[in-house]
């Protein structure tokens, strides 16, 4: 009788240690979607901003973007780099109704002579 008690605990310890596990790898496996539509976002703004025939300009409002099936919020600020001809582009990316960027890129543009 003992013995099938201590063999019914093990087994209860060992479910909550798989329940609780399993939560975790959902919710990051949620945030790695989250980072890869936002990455996927940001470069399609930063080639946006590359073809563009003039660059971003300062200070631009948050734009509304759709990705799979989620509201994106991107920020593109163009700024001067030291060498001339050529801007430094930062694109910002959040979620709607959140707080904080998901992700942040940089990239650098040629300006048109």
């Amino acid at each position: 009788m003992i013995e099938v008690l201590v063999a019914l605990a093990i087994l209860a310890v060992l479910a909550t240690t798989v329940v609780s596990q399993s939560g975790a790898f959902s919710s990051q496996l949620f945030r790695l979607e989250d980072k890869s539509l936002a990455l996927w976002v940001a470069q399609n703004a930063l080639d946006e901003a590359r073809l563009a025939e003039s660059p971003p300009a300062e200070g631009a409002k948050p734009v509304q973007v759709e990705m799979g099936g989620k509201t994106w919020l991107v920020t593109l600020r163009a700024k001067p780099t030291p060498r001339p001809g050529f801007s430094r582009m930062e694109v910002s990316v959040s979620r709607e109704g959140e707080e904080g960027a998901v992700l942040s890129l940089t990239g650098f543009r040629a300006d048109a002579r």
